[in-house]
């Protein structure tokens, strides 16, 4: 197997000018970037990342965890951190936990025995306490989940505040049996888009109780089975917030089915504002997150805390926005 050593020799540089062409450095003249190149290729070098990584205490790589691949909100989350880390010269590795701890578990472990730079958390049950405890002295970033955190940098969109909006629209519309829906009710998340549901109506003094809360739909098959169920027979709500546009759409389809006016007998919310939004009829009123601004933001503050830099932990909340169409 050829070596640093034999491609310095063919080309006729010396080592140290091998090591900077095959780490991209700029200061090398064309000449002789030529010749390495030209005595790689002769010599069939494969340039052995484990001990580069041994060296630079660096993989260039970065975890980032979602539920499953295939949700309508976390496939193109994933694609903007991809697309922003590899603009600053990192890979990243999607983790699938399919909502299980022991899974989660697994990628700590990957992180702390080096295998990753970093993990970017999207998704996840735990509480900072095990986290940490987990992670060690590694770097984890949360980005999505509203996780209540002393030492972990957190990226999120305000979700009870987006939720309590949208919630007290449509009760001073005069909606008064709403129905929540969630999509993994044990996240952070899910739990504090129920608190701003629950605290809309007390703010209007009106009742709100658990009955008003399902849980387990996120996707439009399941919006349409949900819907079968809701509006098949006599339907006694008349407002509904979604956790997803692609759960609102199928709800949509189902009320339309069972003959039920969308919005003159119910309203129908749906959330993160995607672009199946403009495809129904009537088009999805949904609430907008700020996806793009907190990539750019966690991105970002991950550079700066692998690069070394000390600052207090980042702790941001973006605010959502209630997108009124025709639903």
């Amino acid at each position: 197997m050829a070596t640093i050593i034999d491609i310095a020799r063919l080309s006729g540089v010396s080592k140290s000018t091998v090591s900077r062409v095959l780490n991209n450095h700029p200061h090398v003249s064309e000449d002789s970037r030529t010749r390495v190149m030209e005595a790689i290729e002769k010599l069939s070098f494969v340039r052995n990342a484990r001990g580069v990584h041994l060296r630079t205490q660096s993989t260039k790589t970065i975890g980032v965890t979602i539920p499953v691949l295939d949700h309508p909100y976390f496939s193109p989350l994933v694609g903007m951190i991809a697309a922003k880390c590899r603009k600053v010269g990192y890979k990243i590795v999607i983790f699938q936990t399919f909502y299980s701890i022991d899974e989660e578990y697994e990628i700590y472990e990957k992180l702390t025995e080096n295998e990753l730079d970093a993990v970017i958390i999207t998704h996840t049950l735990l509480g900072e306490e095990e986290i940490k405890q987990k992670a060690r002295d590694k770097i984890v970033l949360i980005c999505n989940e509203p996780l209540q955190t002393k030492h972990l940098d957190v990226f999120s969109l305000d979700e009870r505040d987006a939720v309590y909006s949208s919630t007290q629209y449509l009760l001073k519309e005069g909606r008064n049996q709403l129905l929540f829906c969630a999509d993994e009710e044990r996240t952070p998340l899910q739990r504090q888009r129920w608190e701003g549901f629950k605290q809309a109506h007390l703010d209007l003094n009106k009742a709100c109780t658990i009955q008003q809360k399902i849980s387990g739909y996120s996707m439009i098959e399941e919006g349409i089975l949900l819907g079968d169920e809701i509006f098949s027979g006599h339907c006694k709500h008349d407002g509904i917030l979604a956790g997803s546009d692609f759960l609102a759409a199928g709800l949509l389809s189902s009320a339309k089915k069972h003959g039920v006016s969308v919005p003159k007998e119910c309203s129908i919310i749906g959330f993160d504002n995607h672009p199946i939004c403009l495809t129904t009829f009537p088009a999805l009123s949904s609430i907008q997150n700020q996806t793009e601004l907190m990539v750019n933001d966690l991105v970002t503050c991950l550079l700066d805390r692998l690069g070394g830099k000390e600052f207090l932990t980042a702790r941001k909340a973006y605010k959502g926005e209630l997108v009124i169409r025709g639903t």
